[in-house]
């Protein structure tokens, strides 16, 4: 299992970064254009435990979808997603959410990830290639959270 953790301060209040940063319609517009083509919720209500999200991505040429069930949220504090169908072996998204003074949240955001043996993205992907873009969507994500929500 590979670990990619990314942490990031951004200047707002935790109830808006939690709600803007863990809701399935964001993923898209937050992740690099060449990952992530589409994000949302297919079942249940977004962001809620046992409710699912399809995220549509893009890996070295070839279109990929995943299945995201949310298995934990505590409000403003955490939000856990794993893979239930999709191009990884295992997929699991740990964001977690620390109110770092009235207007600052600190998110600390970690993929846990097992590249499959076979298959599309076996055969395009090495572990270091995936790492390598993971690290880079999970940063420019986070970066593009927070010019987002501190300029509102």
């Amino acid at each position: 299992m590979i670990t990619i953790k990314t942490e990031i301060l951004i200047d707002s209040p935790i109830e808006k970064v939690f709600e803007y940063y863990t809701n399935p319609d964001n993923i898209k517009n937050s992740w690099p254009r060449d990952i992530v083509k589409e994000s949302e919720n297919i079942s249940g209500q977004k962001s809620e435990e046992g409710s699912e999200m399809k995220v549509e991505g893009q890996y070295m040429g070839k279109r990929e979808e995943m299945i995201l069930e949310v298995v934990q949220k505590e409000q403003d504090k955490r939000l856990v997603t794993r893979q239930t169908e999709g191009p990884f072996q295992n997929w699991e998204s740990i964001q977690e959410f620390e109110n770092n003074g009235n207007l600052s949240t600190m998110i600390s955001h970690t993929v846990n990830y097992e590249l499959p043996t076979t298959g599309k993205i076996a055969n395009f992907l090495t572990g270091n290639q995936a790492q390598v873009k993971i690290k880079q969507g999970l940063e420019q994500a986070a970066q593009t959270v927070k010019n987002k929500l501190e300029t509102q």
